[in-house]
């Protein structure tokens, strides 16, 4: 095992454990308006379609408290959206390959797009209920 150690790393889990014990509600709070966002964001990349379906079935997970920290996940009830996200083949009744429909990628797209934005926003959030609860 190598000694990898990450800078401010120690300093967020601290401040982490400290909002955690004064104000556990605060970070629920947080994570539900991030995952709101992430939702609003994922529906504005995702195409419409004969049905809307496929926009419709986004949902969260409740906010599970995990070794070290929080998660919070997203899933969709469109069975066929990992072929619109990925691409597919397109094949005829008897079983003949007539080509291919690429993926829109619109899950991968939007995390990529909203990562850095997500992560400054909660070091902020952060960085200021953690200078509230200090006081």
């Amino acid at each position: 095992m190598t000694g990898l150690k990450i800078q401010g790393l120690e300093e967020f889990q601290q401040k982490l454990k400290t909002i955690e014990k004064k104000a556990p509600d605060r970070i629920l709070n947080k994570l539900d308006s991030e995952g709101n966002a992430l939702i609003r964001a994922v529906r504005a990349n995702t195409p419409q379609g004969p049905t809307g379906n496929l926009k419709k079935g986004y949902r969260l997970t409740q906010v599970e408290k995990i070794q070290g920290g929080y998660q919070k996940g997203l899933y969709t009830r469109a069975p066929h959206f990992h072929l619109v996200e990925k691409g597919h083949r397109k094949v005829t009744p008897s079983g003949k390959e007539i080509g291919w429909t690429p993926g829109v990628f619109m899950l991968e797209r939007t995390m990529n797009e909203r990562e850095e934005q997500t992560v400054e926003s909660l070091r902020h959030w952060l960085d200021e209920l953690f200078e509230e609860l200090s006081r």
